[in-house]
């Protein structure tokens, strides 16, 4: 029995202040007849304060449980720079409020939660995407916090805003390896760029002979491009969870033009609309953005992507922009107006490159599933038209030859292939690669093809029998 009952059991039997006799003689227990209560009442009274204080106990509370829960799992594609789903789950009133299916947890109701239900793996897709599940004890403290009522914030923490947590920048102890993550022919074919930590190194593309090294970024250099025109080339990078950079250069006479801040991570993918007029970005925060290329100024930002962006490319006229993501998917975009047109869901696994063919009617796509997919672009779909299991490793990088005749890609299994772009018949294969081939740029003109690899090398092959016209070992730099 708890002291409560106790109490109120003894104030039954001996109301306040007893029962007084004559002149005030207070008279004995036994002299006084008091009704006995049932046993089950007093049990009862037993009981539940019992329960109550247990529940008050054992509610995991959303402050110190389950906000955490959501900062290590949820809130890269659930927060309010990226709204997968129309879920907010920074505050708990976003977690109120549900998204578009709905309301996302039934307070008292685990089994009809949607937020509980995805996270247990009881409906699909399971949550989080494309990463680890939840463990056990997670899973088991959200049914309970959600069965006991989904309690929200105490008095004085109904402010509080789930945050996600930030690497901290870590400079490097010695000289890094003098990779080679991206490449660009400029248009007239005479200048190769190539994104290494810090910035550019520009090369005679006939010579070898370097030309001049841009500096600035503050890591690596992940995407390069030269405009249509030529006279600019822009680079991007950045750090991870620190925020996403690009540097814009203009060719003549390598001065800088630009320095842009976006995204909330680096930026892996960019490239000039045909005009020259935009440039796209796209970054491992799952964002697309579009900036003007003349000011820096950011024009839209485009979200639907689950996981990081690995992969752009703009059709030939302008008319459509082709992104790439670790979600396992190709989505189709409207430039002009940020619109998602379509979405090419056939993949396995992560897209880590894209190329469109130059009559711009259709995009070939490769990644962690080691396969070639090739779709025929549609108005309001894409339809696979050839599929090809092409490496025994992921493939990391895959391009069209400017004639549209060939498919060149590049796999973690450090091969390089050419295939028919119609029967993606294997055509050639150059002999086995020192490291991982992570860039790939064919000449304007199609009679060479560059490929830059993780171990700093770079060679230049022939388009027509794929020998190695020119081998460059870059000396290490230290990242700034």
């Amino acid at each position: 029995m708890t002291e409560q009952a106790r109490k109120v059991a003894t104030r039954t039997r001996n109301p306040p202040g007893g029962l007084q006799g004559r002149a005030g003689e207070r008279l004995p227990p036994s002299a006084v007849a008091v009704p006995a209560l049932p046993v089950a009442v007093l049990l009862a009274l037993a009981w539940l304060p019992a329960t109550v204080l247990a529940a008050e106990q054992d509610s995991p509370s959303y402050t110190s449980d389950i906000a955490p829960i959501l900062a290590r799992n949820c809130i890269a594609c659930h927060s309010t720079g990226t709204t997968m789903g129309g879920l907010v789950l920074e505050t708990f009133g976003g977690l109120e409020r549900g998204g578009a299916h709905g309301r996302s947890i039934v307070p008292g109701n685990s089994a009809e939660s949607r937020l509980y239900l995805m996270v247990a793996g009881k409906i699909e897709p399971r949550m989080p995407f494309s990463a680890n599940p939840l463990g056990p004890a997670e899973v088991e403290l959200l049914r309970r916090w959600i069965d006991a009522g989904a309690p929200g914030p105490n008095p004085g923490e109904a402010s509080v805003q789930v945050a996600q947590g930030r690497l901290p920048r870590i400079e490097p102890a010695a000289l890094s390896k003098p990779q080679i993550f991206s490449l660009a022919y400029h248009p007239d074919g005479r200048l190769l760029a190539a994104g290494r930590h810090g910035g550019v190194a520009l090369t005679h593309a006939e010579t070898g002979e370097p030309v001049a090294f841009l500096d600035g970024l503050a890591d690596i250099a992940r995407s390069v491009a030269f405009s249509p025109d030529g006279r600019l080339l822009a680079a991007g990078g950045g750090h991870a969870q620190q925020g996403g950079e690009v540097r814009i250069w203009q060719v003549s006479d390598h001065r800088p033009l630009l320095a842009i801040q976006g995204h909330g991570d680096t930026i892996q993918a960019l490239a000039f609309s045909p005009d020259g007029k935009t440039l796209a970005t796209a970054s491992y925060d799952k964002e697309i953005k579009l900036w003007d290329a003349a000011s820096g100024r950011e024009l839209r930002t485009l979200r639907d992507h689950i996981g990081a962006v690995y992969a752009l490319a703009f059709t030939p006229d302008g008319t459509l922009l082709l992104s790439g993501s670790a979600d396992r998917s190709v989505k189709v975009w409207d430039p002009g107006t940020g619109e998602r047109l379509y979405t090419l869901s056939d993949p396995t696994d992560g897209i880590n490159s894209i190329a469109i063919h130059p009559s711009g009617t259709q995009v070939a796509a490769g990644g962690y599933d080691c396969t070639i997919r090739v779709w025929e672009l549609g108005e309001n779909g894409g339809k696979v038209v050839n599929v090809l299991i092409a490496h025994r490793l992921p493939i990391l990088r895959i391009a069209y030859s400017p004639d549209g005749t060939k498919i060149v890609t590049t796999g973690a299994d450090r091969t390089l292939k050419v295939f028919d772009a119609e029967t993606l018949a294997e055509l050639a294969s150059p002999k086995r690669q020192s490291d991982w081939v992570m860039s790939l740029a064919y000449s304007p003109d199609g009679r060479h093809l560059a490929a830059g690899r993780f171990d700093g090398s770079l060679s230049i092959y022939d388009s027509e029998h794929y020998r190695d016209q020119l081998r460059i070992i870059k000396t290490a730099r230290k990242s700034p």
